[in-house]
């Protein structure tokens, strides 16, 4: 199986049906799908650089013949996976009840706090080399955090229940699919920038990742709701 094979079956037909779904359902309207592709946006922005750098430090790699060329040193599939892992985010976060009540975003000094116990955590695990891989997401993910948390804790605190489940389904979905790929060899992660610690053949850190990235979406479109429901 190649990467883009992969991409087909695990999340291209999932983001399709769920589209369907949604639309089908009268779900997916224009605020929504323009959140859903803001984010795609971002993600990209921001995930592009950080997974040139873990390539570069050798914390992923992939076989010969698995993926069709790269850009930079992250293969072209690999820029597919992080635009429809939050496309199919999206259309799983359009398909659950909208926000009811009146919320407003402010800034939270308490938001703060675990983001920045996160980005702290984040920072010691890379004075050794087994938790390069564990200290890299967490660094990655203060900023959004604290940016997320800093600015809608109270908001999504409140409206757990709208992303909570999506959220937790879609992050087994995707640690499933990954160590799937692991057995098919279609990436391998370096055995010494992580700390052994695995799920089945599933490392620990990945299962980390899809959490942490997941949670970037589903709170990035609960607020992006928010925010167009006090714009508007």
């Amino acid at each position: 199986m190649t990467y883009l094979d992969f991409l087909f079956r695990f999340l291209g037909i999932p983001l399709l049906l769920c589209i369907l779904v949604a639309w089908k359902k009268s779900r997916l309207g224009k605020s929504q799908a323009y959140g859903i592709l803001l984010m795609g946006v971002i993600a990209l922005l921001y995930t592009t650089p950080w997974d040139n750098y873990l390539i570069m430090r050798g914390v992923w790699s992939y076989p010969d013949g698995v993926v069709l060329g790269t850009f930079g040193y992250v293969p072209f599939e690999e820029y597919g996976f992080m635009l429809l892992q939050t496309f199919l985010a999206g259309a799983l976060w359009s398909m659950y009840p909208r926000i009811s009540g009146k919320y407003a975003l402010s800034f939270s000094p308490l938001g703060l706090l675990p983001a920045v116990a996160i980005g702290i955590v984040g920072a010691f695990c890379l004075f050794v080399d087994s938790g390069t891989y564990a200290g890299l997401i967490l660094l990655w993910a203060f900023p959004p955090l604290a940016l997320q948390w800093g600015l809608g804790w109270k908001c999504l605190h409140k409206s757990m229940k709208t992303w909570l489940m999506p959220w937790a389904g879609l992050t087994i979905y995707l640690c499933l699919a990954d160590s799937y790929a692991i057995y098919k060899g279609i990436w391998s992660l370096t055995p010494s920038t992580r700390s052994g610690w695995d799920l089945g053949n599933l490392p620990v850190e990945e299962a980390l990742f899809f959490a942490v990235t997941n949670l970037f979406v589903f709170q990035g479109l609960c607020l992006w709701d928010i925010w167009k429901g006090t714009s508007s």
